[in-house]
């Protein structure tokens, strides 16, 4: 059996399924029309599919205000990372700045070695304390394999329900610390980081409006996730297509591809020296008595056993400098990692 756990945003209560293992889905068109959570890969046509894990059995519980700490030892390979990563950064910039794409996301790894291996106590801990740490995201632990889980604190919103019978999706783009943030207003952030997020902001609304239905735009806001914050606007529309529709239309966004999203996906494919797996994909509870809610498979990190491998990205412009989208991924990192120690 499989377990999943998920917790809402902004909420106290813990879910939990057990299922068998998760089925192969072969049209996302298909999404919605069965109970149970969907865990996708980031390039559906890649050779991690996309899982659907049939469950309409709930169990549900408060998350304790307090977790002992795990304080799990290990070592990583941070300094291999950085002389790949600039060596990646630098291909992508002769994209950006011979036109090829005006934005691509560029993610990295970080490869831990563990002092020890991971036991199922250990995975409910560090569940419990993801929740604690990140009262705004959504938390998820879903073990994909006997060996396999993902854990995974994620501030961005894929499609989910929305109030009145809609759907509730986002742009979500930029980041800061919340010392480098507070007191500014979203106009004040940086000319590389509003246009950043109006890539998306951009694409979502014209992917949105080739279905020919109203759709209801916020104005641009700041959305705190832990000790980051991004750059956020959200849209609402009313029902009148199929949850797996609007999932095939939207993923991947710009958010974690690029624009325009094919070429700057053909390029993630050709540059980056690491499999995404289902990093930057999706994940969320469909048709359960909780609602549908899909979120972006960000803030995660991979457990094998001894062995535990997490997943960053920001994305570039042709202004972008190396060093500074170096330390994003790094602040995004330690989402993670905190969790840990």
């Amino acid at each position: 059996m499989n377990r999943i756990l998920f917790r809402l945003p902004d909420t106290q209560l813990a879910h939990e399924l057990r299922c068998s293992v998760g089925e192969e889905i072969m049209d996302i068109e298909s999404l919605g029309n069965t109970f149970g959570y969907v865990f996708a890969p980031f390039s559906l046509r890649g050779k991690h599919p996309a899982l659907f894990f049939r469950s309409d059995n709930v169990l549900s519980w408060e998350i304790p205000s307090f977790s002992d700490a795990v304080n799990i030892d290990f070592t990583d390979n941070s300094d291999e990372c950085y002389q790949e990563y600039r060596s990646v950064f630098q291909q992508c910039l002769q994209y950006l700045q011979a036109g090829t794409v005006k934005k691509i996301v560029l993610s990295r790894t970080l490869s831990l070695e563990l002092s020890r291996e991971i036991s199922d106590a250990d995975l409910q801990q560090l569940f419990t304390i993801t929740c604690q740490h990140y009262p705004h995201s959504y938390v998820s632990l879903v073990q994909v394999s006997e060996n396999c889980s993902w854990l995974i604190a994620t501030p961005e919103v894929l499609l989910e329900d929305g109030p009145d019978h809609t759907w509730h999706t986002m742009a979500l783009a930029a980041t800061m610390s919340v010392e480098e943030a507070s007191g500014l207003s979203p106009q004040d952030w940086s000319s590389k980081d509003v246009e950043e997020q109006q890539i998306v902001a951009n694409y979502i609304a014209d992917r949105l409006q080739e279905l020919q239905i109203p759709i209801s735009m916020s104005p641009l806001h700041t959305l705190t996730a832990g000790h980051l914050v991004h750059l956020c606007t959200d849209f609402t529309l009313p029902r009148t297509h199929s949850l797996g529709h609007l999932v095939s239309i939207l993923h991947p966004t710009p958010a974690v591809c690029g624009h325009p999203t094919r070429e700057a996906h053909r390029l993630i494919e050709e540059t980056e020296r690491h499999d995404r797996a289902y990093y930057a994909g999706f994940s969320g509870p469909v048709n359960l008595s909780c609602g549908t809610h899909l979120f972006v498979t960000l803030r995660c990190m991979q457990i094998l056993g001894h062995n535990a491998c997490l997943y960053a990205g920001g994305g570039l412009l042709s202004a972008s400098k190396c060093d500074k989208e170096w330390q994003e991924t790094q602040r995004k990192l330690n989402t993670m990692l905190h969790v840990l120690q």
